[in-house]
């Protein structure tokens, strides 16, 4: 199987909002109560991604990951720091979601999403880049310090009913020239 790494569009939100929901269920089947997951919803998914490309911000990318048959099987956006608990990031920008579908990890897909975004970012004068991954998922936290991200500041909140601690992660990004 063949994945290609390309921009996403408007006409992409159903199958990010499919991938967003599995990937989900499957990232987090470990870590968040079955029945939070089951209530996870497509249509919600598309509604939100609708908004997010309904105002682009120049800085922000969003990168889906398809396969030859056309299917999304993981996205990544990021941009510039925005929410809750951007001061404790202390950067300039985030990751605001990342996510591959089980059946594509593990193959530098993910490596991949990231470096896109983070040399976006660059060619836009940003320096740093943050973002939260749950303190539990050992799997996620492993995969950003091998690309280079140094642990920082730790935050609890009530996630879909359940209490969970997340990590911030922290990126230095190198100039472009």
């Amino acid at each position: 199987m063949t994945i290609s790494i390309r921009d996403g569009r408007e006409t992409d939100v159903e199958g990010i909002a499919k991938a967003h929901v599995q990937g989900w269920r499957e990232s987090y089947k470990d870590f968040l109560a079955p029945e939070a997951l089951a209530g996870l919803s497509v249509e919600e998914r598309m509604q939100m991604w609708r908004g997010a490309l309904a105002e682009p911000e120049p800085r922000a990318k969003l990168l889906v990951a398809e396969d030859d048959g056309g299917e999304i099987v993981g996205f990544i956006r990021g941009g510039p720091i925005r929410g809750e608990g951007a001061e404790l990031l202390g950067t300039e920008a985030e990751i605001f979601a990342l996510y591959l579908l089980d059946k594509v990890k593990r193959q530098g897909i993910g490596r991949r999403l990231m470096r896109g975004v983070f040399d976006h970012l660059a060619a836009h004068g940003i320096r740093s880049v943050g973002l939260w991954v749950l303190r539990d998922n050992l799997a996620s936290r492993c995969f950003y310090v091998a690309l280079g991200g140094q642990p920082g500041p730790e935050q609890s909140f009530d996630l879909r009913g359940q209490m969970v601690a997340e990590v911030a992660y922290r990126f230095e990004l190198a100039p472009q020239l």
